[in-house]
């Protein structure tokens, strides 16, 4: 597994065969724009990860841009974030 952070500040995970998962901010709004995961690597911990590490990119807590999806509204109540 890699987890690279392009030059935009998109982070990035991936394996040898596909991208697992990324995660897009609006530092200037401090908000989460998108977080996708692969389906098939859904409930492994992923999503923490990437929320995670762009947070550390934000330098803060980032609350979920609107609108938010039903899967994520179930994934952020379970994070106690936004």
């Amino acid at each position: 597994m890699r987890i690279t952070t392009n030059d935009d500040g998109t982070v990035i995970v991936s394996n040898d065969n596909t991208t697992i998962g990324y995660a897009v901010v609006d530092s200037a709004k401090g908000e989460l724009t998108y977080l996708f995961v692969n389906p098939l690597f859904r409930r492994q911990g992923y999503g923490t990860l990437l929320l995670n590490q762009i947070e550390k990119v934000a330098g803060s807590s980032l609350k979920p841009a609107e609108p938010i999806s039903p899967l994520g509204k179930k994934f952020f109540s379970h994070k106690k974030h936004g």
